[in-house]
């Protein structure tokens, strides 16, 4: 593995959420179906979705990933895919200068009577971390923490584009530092809420 410099780091974190109407999708296999407007594919946790099929609600199962703007069905029927509802953009945290991330999987015992070794197994996966940035008169971080609502983080390498990591999370909390002899500084902390995707 090659080493990567801690500069090429690319943080986004999720904005105001926007309109979709007829947003239109790129299909693989007549199976996945997925906006094709890059800076359109987060789409928001709590509205509604509408998948349409040539102009009309689709009544097909389906799944819908809201991270990455994919809609997923069993068959392989020819469709004309758009969505409706609403996505939420995904802006550069231009201040950000240090962050940490802890991917992690509980590992749960289930040993039981009788047994002379321990048994385990995996459990739920999450993520915590957090992202320090240079302060700003911005109260994007402390309005998204008492709002109580789940916000999209975003983490890819400038240099490898193609690696992206985006989850959903929850900020824990928004701390305030300062020094005499250095620029004020503010530390976000925040812990995953659902889904992780990496592609």
């Amino acid at each position: 593995m090659a080493n990567k410099a801690g500069r090429l780091r690319n943080i986004k974190i999720s904005g105001t959420k926007a309109s979709l109407t007829a947003e239109e999708t790129t299909a693989t296999g007549n199976i996945s179906y997925q906006i094709t407007n890059a800076d359109k594919r987060v789409l928001d946790y709590s509205e509604t979705i509408t998948v349409k099929d040539d102009g009309s609600a689709t009544s097909e199962d389906y799944t819908l990933n809201r991270l990455n703007g994919t809609v997923t069905f069993t068959g392989t029927d020819t469709r004309t895919i758009t969505i409706d509802g609403y996505y939420l953009p995904m802006t550069t945290a231009a201040y950000a200068h240090e962050d940490s991330i802890n991917v992690a999987c509980d590992i749960l015992d289930v040993s039981a009577y009788g047994d002379t070794n321990k048994d385990k197994i995996a459990g739920l996966i999450g993520a915590e971390g957090s992202l320090s940035q240079f302060n700003i008169v911005d109260t994007t971080y402390e309005d998204d923490l008492q709002a109580r609502l789940p916000v999209v983080l975003e983490v890819r390498d400038e240099e490898d584009d193609t690696v992206i990591d985006r989850m959903w999370v929850l900020l824990n909390s928004v701390e305030m530092s300062a020094a005499i002899g250095s620029p004020q500084d503010m530390v976000v902390s925040w812990s995953s809420k659902d889904e992780m995707l990496r592609w």
